[in-house]
């Protein structure tokens, strides 16, 4: 168990080892249940489209759409490939 304390503002920050026990990695999204004295955060898995969200967008004019859905596709892996080498 952790204590934490909100700010004035009404922000709270989960310490490190609460959010490598509860899984929450980067930018993750929590959602939040209250009751009387009680809050509970429950993670939320990333939907497919938000994940992907952006990766097939085209600047410039494409000869062949299949090709470049493989390339975004590609660099998209890659990144996260490179993310979870730096973890």
């Amino acid at each position: 168990m952790e204590i934490v304390r909100m700010d004035k503002h009404g922000r709270i920050y989960l310490p490190r080892s609460v959010k490598r026990a509860a899984g929450i990695e980067g930018q993750a999204v929590l959602e939040a249940t209250a009751s009387k004295g009680r809050i509970v955060l429950t993670v939320r898995e990333a939907g497919v489209a938000r994940g992907a969200r952006g990766i097939f967008r085209l600047r410039e004019h494409v000869k062949d759409v299949d090709e470049e859905i493989r390339r975004a596709s590609l660099r998209a892996t890659v990144g996260e490939l490179d993310e979870i080498r730096r973890r």
